[in-house]
């Protein structure tokens, strides 16, 4: 329940500055150079998460999750407390950068935790619990930002109930890893290391193409998460008229979908399916999540007006991508990289997806400011529909080497 509830401050702390970005750029004080300058904020923060994935690969295993999750809790105050103080416009770009370093090893450090306390048949379950926290963070976020905006309050009295929550979750961590188990590499080890896995070196893994299968959809659909955090209220806003605290809340509402499929859909249909139905099940969300945006992208030439079920289609969209985000390369990540290499997987893979945003977020930015929202939805189509050809590729040849194995034997 720490672990979840750790994964959801963190997130909520991450789409703070997105879900108040359109009201920072009407302040008086920082309005016109912060809107001048968001794109290449976006890009800085795209390469500061790159970087905090490449620390976290290296140190993540070595020093344990929870040691992590307060290293990140104690940056989060202060990258916090720094934004609501300050009234400069690079240091509030700082307080941003800082804030993203904080945000961007927490998963890695969530799943070393989960590798490392519990056993294989409970790994699944708790990999969907602590992918939900954050969708439940992005959403829960988004919606009370947007509420506090629509209240009235300025954007730095709406980050203001952040800063008590992280000093909670800081001391609950110091808890969490106070009452774990420690082995001479300072983190628990119980149900990895008795199970006598200590994993695939990830230089090894690169050489099978299932790696790269793998990798390049995680990548393609990181750049999703991006726009929903980014530009989803933003789109609202622009496109669809509404205001800024009901664009934000309402970005945090069509997050819901990712909320319901790893909290609902995955322990109750995805767990549960065979093999081959899990593969089916990929390939049909990954075919959902191409087909939303197509949607969206020419929703203006259609005949009727759509804006009624804007946010419920995006829902769907959260819905569908977000087992094939998480799931696939989670569970990867600890088959293959075992005790000793799991956050190292887990961070490779999202620094791989943090250089796609490097190069897309910038690009998209430029395109959504100048109102073209078609073709950033269109390079959201093309990621999907590459991804929903190499994921399923990829477990589907990953499920022949687990039954070849299991013939062997």
């Amino acid at each position: 329940m720490l672990l979840f509830f750790a994964g959801m401050a963190n997130q909520m702390g991450r789409v703070m500055i997105p879900a108040i970005k359109t009201s920072v750029m009407t302040d008086p004080v920082f309005g016109p150079t912060f809107k001048a300058n968001v794109g290449m904020m976006l890009s800085a923060v795209s390469i500061v998460c790159l970087g905090g994935k490449i620390l976290g690969a290296g140190v993540t295993d070595w020093l344990g999750g929870w040691l992590m999750l307060i290293g990140v809790f104690a940056v989060w105050i202060v990258a916090t407390v720094g934004a609501i103080a300050t009234s400069s416009v690079d240091i509030f770009g700082g307080m941003w950068l800082l804030n993203s370093l904080a945000y961007t090893v927490t998963w890695g450090a969530q799943v070393q935790v989960i590798g490392a306390t519990f056993s294989e048949a409970e790994r699944p379950g708790q990999l969907s619990s602590a992918a939900s926290s954050s969708r439940v963070g992005a959403t829960f976020g988004n919606i009370v930002f947007g509420q506090l905006l629509s209240a009235g309050f300025s954007w730095r009295a709406t980050l203001m109930p952040m800063v008590p929550v992280q000093v909670l979750l800081l001391l609950g961590c110091v808890y969490g890893w106070s009452k774990a188990p420690r082995s001479a590499a300072g983190e628990a080890k119980g149900a990895a290391k008795d199970e006598g896995s200590e994993g695939v070196p990830p230089l090894n893994a690169m050489r099978t193409p299932e790696f790269w299968l793998l990798m390049v959809p995680k990548a393609c659909c990181f750049t999703a998460t991006q726009f929903f955090m980014n530009y989803i209220p933003q789109l609202l806003h622009v496109r669809y008229g509404f205001s800024h605290g009901s664009a934000a809340t309402l970005g945090g509402i069509a997050q819901g979908g990712s909320v319901v499929a790893l909290m609902f859909v995955s322990p109750l249909v995805y767990k549960k399916a065979s093999k081959p139905a899990k593969v089916a099940m990929l390939a049909g969300m990954l075919a959902v999540s191409a087909a939303v945006p197509a949607l969206l992208a020419v929703s203006a030439s259609l005949p009727v007006d759509i804006t009624p079920v804007v946010v419920p289609l995006c829902m769907l969209w959260g819905l569908a991508y977000v087992i094939p985000f998480y799931l696939p390369g989670g569970e990867y990540a600890m088959a293959v990289g075992g005790a000793k290499y799991t956050g190292m997987y887990t961070n490779i893979f999202d620094a791989t997806g943090f250089l796609a945003s490097a190069v897309w977020n910038p690009w998209a930015s430029a395109s959504s400011k100048g109102g073209d929202f078609e073709t950033v939805l269109w390079s959201q189509v093309v990621f999907f529909a590459g991804s929903m050809v190499a994921m399923p590729l990829a477990m589907s040849r990953l499920n022949a080497k687990a039954d070849a194995a299991k013939k062997k034997d």
